[in-house]
């Protein structure tokens, strides 16, 4: 039993973010959204950098 996310469940919850989500602030979502994913990949490795110390 896997609990691994699969191609239609990507799928369907893009659909879903177009039909409630303007696509003209779909590209303004996107960047607010990978900027604050990479600030997080930042703060946990500066995290990590520092337990392993």
């Amino acid at each position: 039993m896997t609990s691994g996310v699969g191609f239609s469940e990507i799928l369907l919850i893009l659909v879903l973010i177009v039909i409630f989500i303007n696509p003209k602030q779909l590209p303004g979502l996107i960047r607010k959204t990978s900027k604050t994913a990479a600030q997080l990949r930042s703060a946990v490795r500066k995290y990590m950098d520092d337990v392993n110390r």
